[in-house]
């Protein structure tokens, strides 16, 4: 009983030492990356399989849901309290929605297509569309950095 008493006890000591503004923070930011994440991975499946079976009209409407989800993550985080040391950490949250948000306004270049166009032209937008998720992803990574270099600032661990 003892040692679950100081355990519990050394929990929320650690809890207390940094803030609970540093912790609701990064929880923030924690659920809108998981939001961001699920976007990302909704939309690129969606917009494969809309190319593959050349549904490009369905595009469009696609790309506008992942867009207005993208956007409500952005004005979320935009209005956190930053704590000590969380500048950084919010820039490079802000930054990698936005390099999604680029990433799916490239995709939406798909819905011009039709069943007639020119290889050239889907190859154009494939190129395009995957320099945007190169973007995206360096943006992530290093939105995994800043968080790191956060949580160590703010005395806590991220958890995987």
């Amino acid at each position: 009983m003892k040692k679950i008493l100081f355990s519990l006890l050394t929990v929320l000591f650690v809890l207390t030492s940094c803030g609970p503004d540093a912790v609701k923070f990064n929880d923030a930011i924690a659920k809108a990356n998981a939001t961001i994440t699920e976007v990302s991975v909704s939309y690129d499946g969606d917009l494969t399989n809309a190319v593959n079976n050349e549904d490009f009209t369905s595009i469009a409407a696609k790309t506008d849901s992942a867009l207005a989800k993208i956007d409500a993550e952005i004005t979320i985080v935009k209005a956190l309290d930053v704590p000590k040391g969380g500048d950084k950490f919010k820039e490079a949250a802000l930054k990698t929605y936005e390099s999604l948000r680029g990433v799916v306004e490239a995709g939406k270049g798909f819905a011009t297509l039709t069943k007639e166009s020119a290889i050239d032209d889907v190859n154009k937008l494939q190129e395009t569309y995957q320099a945007k998720v190169d973007e995206y992803s360096k943006s992530f990574q290093e939105l995994a950095i800043a968080q790191a270099q956060y949580a160590a600032e703010a005395g806590y661990q991220v958890k995987k």
